[in-house]
């Protein structure tokens, strides 16, 4: 045999055993998934819950942070998250919880200057919604709150309270690892609003049905 089929040889056993290799790491992930979805089931059917109403979200928050009495305005980015259960066709339950990114900073009365730092944002919600094919036009009413610490100022700087807003949700013809279909989503909120504090804005994000 020639040196030349030898090679050719060897690269056919190369890449069989790399072929081999790559469906062994598919077929275990496979499993690990299957077994993953059977715990998810299985605790969750210790609720009472069933698996295909959950869903969660991840997204950006591009916010509006204002205190009225120092004339103080800022445009934090937060990374919001979101765990939702489907109890109706038409209505959910959504828990968040959200944490700052950056703060911003600005200038308040008199050119005083003022450096925002966000911290954890906590939510509960209830969300109705209207499914119009593809598209979700929803609204989130509930309880949230937020903290904050602006340097220079002693005031009050957060709070809880109501919590409202409304966004569309579009699915995606795409589907996630385990074939779970996937959307995109796009809200305004008002976090709150209260002791001449208000924090609201727009968010940008991704969803995934479990």
């Amino acid at each position: 045999m020639s040196k030349r089929m030898l090679l050719v040889a060897a690269m056919a056993i190369g890449l069989s055993g790399t072929n081999a290799h790559a469906q062994a790491v598919q077929e275990k992930a496979r499993a690990g998934a299957a077994k993953t979805e059977s715990l998810l089931d299985q605790g969750l059917s210790a609720q009472g819950l069933k698996n295909q109403g959950l869903y969660g979200e991840a997204g950006l928050g591009f916010l509006s942070y204002k205190i009225s009495r120092i004339g103080f305005s800022s445009r934090p980015v937060v990374l919001r998250g979101i765990v939702g259960y489907d109890l109706y066709p038409n209505l959910a339950v959504e828990a968040m919880l959200g944490t700052g990114l950056s703060g911003g900073s600005g200038t308040g009365l008199y050119g005083t200057a003022y450096r925002a730092s966000t911290g954890a944002m906590l939510g509960a919600y209830a969300k109705p919604r209207l499914q119009l094919g593809a598209l979700q036009v929803f609204g989130r009413f509930g309880l949230a709150s937020t903290s904050a610490r602006v340097g220079g100022y002693a005031g009050t700087t957060d709070g809880a309270g109501l919590s409202y807003g409304a966004g569309l949700n579009y699915q995606m013809p795409w589907q996630s690892f385990g074939n779970r279909p996937i959307s995109i989503n796009a809200d305004y909120m008002n976090y709150y609003s209260g002791s001449g504090v208000k924090y609201n804005g727009f968010t940008l994000g991704a969803g995934m049905q479990f």
